[in-house]
């Protein structure tokens, strides 16, 4: 590593291998508070008299998110943030995550809402995947976008930040490549125009590493919840962040390439919105044709034998 930083004389704290630069802690921080800025003004996260909703789950990503959105809203009086949390009743992972959670919304004085699986959906997760052959990440994957969903209408919230990082983004984007599903790469956040019955999301942290989010947490002294959840090892998104890794490690700046790709080629998929609809159960968007159209989660909930049957 360079012995000062690329911009001033201080000593660097870390090495950007895509773009070749060394920064120090304060040259680091303002690049990605830089980065964070272009991204919500690009994605139109503020608007006046909005309420802005953010996904914190305690985890780093989110918890960085929050902090620095809140930084950049302060000075606008007519917008209000609410932090949103989904318990899936994860035994010995949530509870330490929530005390975290709630610890920093309280010092930076957010409102936060707090909803879990079990009032939303009759169990919690853990139940769930014990009375199921199907995949916990699957179950999860589904109900948590519904429930997020759910909270943010009625926190009457016009856009849903979440903190997804670079490394999430271009994992996303070669799962759906490889697996042929353009529907979904289209449908990928953040999301510019409206779709019905879904909260736009916004995703200031989409350009920036994971690693980066991490020492951003570390250097603005927020806590970090290490625990993995445990059923991590089952999903299938590792295999794909293993691949990433490493051709990011021999051809530094893949995961930005990925990333751009899918912003490129994203307004040349047709959407088909003119079959999104409500689900008749709960009320959640749905693209589906039919006169009883339902969504992926009242259906995912019949599965598991605690859906409300017609």
């Amino acid at each position: 590593m360079a012995s000062k930083c690329d911009r001033c004389s201080e000593p660097p704290i870390h090495f950007l291998r895509y773009s070749g630069q060394h920064l120090c802690s304060d040259h680091f921080l303002d690049l990605v508070g830089r980065r964070v800025k272009k991204e919500m003004r690009a994605q139109h996260t503020i608007e006046k008299g909005r309420r802005i909703g953010i996904a914190v789950s305690g985890g780093k990503d989110s918890l960085v998110v929050l902090r620095m959105v809140n930084e950049i809203v302060r000075p606008f009086r007519d917008v209000d943030i609410v932090a949103l949390t989904i318990d899936e009743g994860i035994a010995g992972y949530r509870p330490s995550s929530l005390d975290i959670t709630g610890g920093i919304t309280k010092e930076l004085g957010v409102e936060w809402h707090l909803s879990d699986y079990r009032n939303l959906f009759g169990k919690d997760l853990d139940d769930m995947v014990k009375e199921s052959d199907m995949g916990p990440c699957s179950i999860c994957g589904i109900l948590r976008r519904n429930a997020l969903n759910r909270a943010a209408k009625e926190a009457d919230c016009g856009v849903l930040v979440t903190g997804h990082n670079l490394d999430d983004m271009a994992q996303t984007v070669l799962m759906n490549v490889m697996q042929a599903d353009v529907q979904r790469l289209a449908r990928l956040g953040p999301h510019m125009d409206p779709i019905p019955g879904l909260i736009p999301r916004s995703m200031p942290l989409r350009t920036t590493p994971e690693t980066e989010t991490y020492l951003c947490a570390l250097l603005l002294g927020i806590p970090i919840h290490g625990e993995e959840c445990p059923y991590a090892e089952t999903a299938k998104r590792g295999h794909y962040r293993d691949l990433l890794l490493k051709a990011e490690e021999e051809t530094p700046g893949t995961r930005h390439s990925l990333l751009k790709f899918r912003d490129h080629i994203s307004p040349l998929i047709p959407r088909g919105r003119s079959h999104v609809s409500s689900c008749t159960r709960c009320g959640e968007a749905v693209v589906e044709k039919g006169e009883k159209p339902i969504c992926r989660g009242c259906l995912l909930l019949d599965e598991l034998g605690i859906g409300k049957e017609e």
